[in-house]
């Protein structure tokens, strides 16, 4: 009965193990953002109009990307941040701590699921990147907000990530001054020169 049974379950392990071999490897595109312009510099402060603004135009960055997957840290910003997208595609985040960095690489680059979101901040954002072996990253600066990271990930490994900008919604700094004087001033008169002696 032994060889029977080996006869049959013989050929069905070595059929899986080519099925197998002939299946093509998992790829998924990671898309990594720090959390939109907060109101305030406090630890759990919340986004400001401009932040709330630049999250409605991250689901439309966003809405073809496949997204199918959703990460955000505990702190609120984030989630705010990711509101907009996960509503639009019908897709509850995973709340991750901000403390657990392996937790985050693990389920993102390790998981399966497709493609994902993670909205992060200015100090996790660049060490996920590490973590998950596709390079490394300037530090991102306080008051940048439309830095946009993408990653495709393959069997595990990453590709260098890609740094795009989005959403240009921040005020845009001072113009530079003009030469002219202000309106309603008149400019002095020109002295005539003096002759030296």
């Amino acid at each position: 009965m032994s060889k029977t049974l080996l006869r049959y379950i013989l050929p069905a392990l070595m059929l899986g193990q080519a099925a197998s071999a002939q299946q093509p490897p998992r790829m998924s595109t990671v898309i990594l953002v720090r959390h939109a312009e907060k109101a305030s510099a406090a630890p759990d402060a919340l986004l400001s109009p401009a932040g709330q603004q630049r999250a409605e135009c991250l689901a439309q960055v966003v809405k073809e990307a496949g997204i199918k997957r959703i990460y955000v840290s505990d702190a609120k910003r984030t989630q705010q941040t990711a509101e907009p997208a996960a509503k639009a595609l019908g897709i509850k985040p995973v709340v991750v701590p901000a403390k657990d960095v392996n937790t985050l690489v693990r389920d993102v680059f390790y998981g399966t699921g497709g493609n994902a979101l993670v909205v992060g901040h200015s100090d996790t954002v660049p060490l996920v990147i590490e973590r998950a072996q596709a390079g490394k990253v300037p530090p991102i600066g306080e008051n940048e907000y439309d830095g946009l990271y993408v990653l495709t990930v393959l069997e595990g490994g990453s590709t260098p990530a890609l740094k795009l900008h989005y959403c240009a919604v921040s005020p845009p700094s001072a113009a530079p001054a003009s030469m002219e004087p202000p309106a309603g001033k008149e400019k002095p008169a020109k002295k005539p020169p003096t002759k030296k002696k």
